[in-house]
């Protein structure tokens, strides 16, 4: 698969990695032309992880790699366009709606993505003017750099590879973002995304998190008075219909029943990032929307609700929950126990200032 490719080798003392610098492109469907350069991951780098499975390997997609046809597994192949549309600067793009949050602890670039008003949502392309802004931005790249370990590792030299496991940590943590690429949309993706992202509007800020369940009572069971707005997420549909059986729920069990979320091995992967977030065709989900979902159907599944009925409590068992809900979690807490790191130190810090302009 690589065989075409001319690996020289890294200088593991100088924290050399490889990095794939992906050609813009005009549309999607553009064959990928990339090239391989090699980095220090010390000198602040700004570069995309995409973390990924590799798909059937028997069915591929040329790419053009330094010049050379190179033959990738074609789930790869959707993952590096669509990576490529979404995130290159030049490139005819679908922007991102407007969350009422924006993405938090994430690269300049990345809020700025996520803050443009979606006006082209159903078309495949947006505007020059969109483009224009695009190459205005100065905090976004002006080129793009990925990490893919099937190609960033000389998959021919044994050592190497011995080592991939570890060097893809290093890797994931000097990352600005981690894209963990789920696949193409399917029929109700759109409308599964708009949900998530109404729940995420509608659930307190630390809605979850340790603690919050004794400083809030009222927003969970049984009162769960944050949801009142969004019941119609569950509400039987216009013909009768069991609510799990509509678009918006079909679409959100088919992304949570990807094959990326089945395997707890590259979960644990993503969640050394220090800004993960997941890609289904060109719209990226942030961690934190994947996470929410999980931990209100886990409320409702095992809480009585005022607001969410208690019939459609026993459906939820059959909902692909727990694996990503676990590694997630197991995220969020080690960013909070972060976050109060920072907020120590910073306090420290400012103490230690204070106490020396008074002595």
């Amino acid at each position: 698969m690589t065989a075409a490719v001319e690996y020289k080798r890294l200088n593991l003392a100088k924290q050399e990695a490889r990095l794939l610098e992906i050609q813009p492109a005009r549309n999607i469907e553009d064959p990928i032309d990339c090239r391989l350069v090699t980095v220090r991951l010390s000198d602040d780098q700004e570069f995309i992880g995409l973390s990924s499975l590799y798909g059937d390997p028997a069915r591929t997609e040329p790419i053009s790699l330094n010049g050379r046809a190179v033959n990738i597994p074609l789930h790869l192949a959707q993952a590096l366009r669509n990576v490529r549309a979404v995130f290159y600067p030049t490139i005819s793009r679908r922007f991102q709606r407007r969350p009422a949050r924006r993405p938090h602890r994430a690269p300049r670039w990345l809020r700025h993505l996520f803050g443009m008003s979606s006006s082209s949502s159903s078309s495949s392309s947006s505007s020059s003017t969109s483009n224009a802004h695009a190459h205005d931005d100065p905090d976004r790249p002006n080129v793009l750099r990925v990490w893919l370990d099937l190609l960033c590792v000389n998959q021919r030299d044994d050592e190497e590879k011995s080592r991939q496991l570890v060097e893809m940590r290093n890797v994931y943590r000097a990352a600005e973002l981690v894209v963990g690429w789920l696949g193409e949309k399917s029929e109700h993706t759109d409308v599964a995304m708009a949900t998530l992202a109404e729940i995420e509007d509608a659930m307190p800020a630390h809605w979850g998190d340790p603690g919050d369940r004794e400083k809030n009572p009222g927003d969970y069971s049984p009162t769960h008075r944050w949801a009142e707005s969004i019941t119609h997420i569950w509400s039987t549909g216009p013909d009768g219909q069991i609510p799990f059986t509509m678009p918006h729920w079909v679409g959100c069990n088919d992304f949570m029943g990807r094959q990326y979320f089945q395997r707890r091995w590259i979960l644990e992967e993503i969640a050394r990032a220090r800004f993960p977030a997941f890609l289904i065709g060109d719209t990226v989900v942030p961690w934190k929307q994947v996470l929410r979902l999980n931990r209100m159907m886990e409320e409702f599944k095992y809480y009585p609700s005022n607001v969410f009925p208690a019939h459609l409590s026993a459906m939820i068992a059959d909902l692909p929950l727990e694996t990503a809900h676990k590694l997630l979690d197991e995220f969020a807490r080690r960013e909070a126990l972060e976050e109060a790191k920072i907020l120590r130190d910073t306090g420290s810090r400012a103490t230690s200032s204070t106490r020396s302009a008074t002595e």
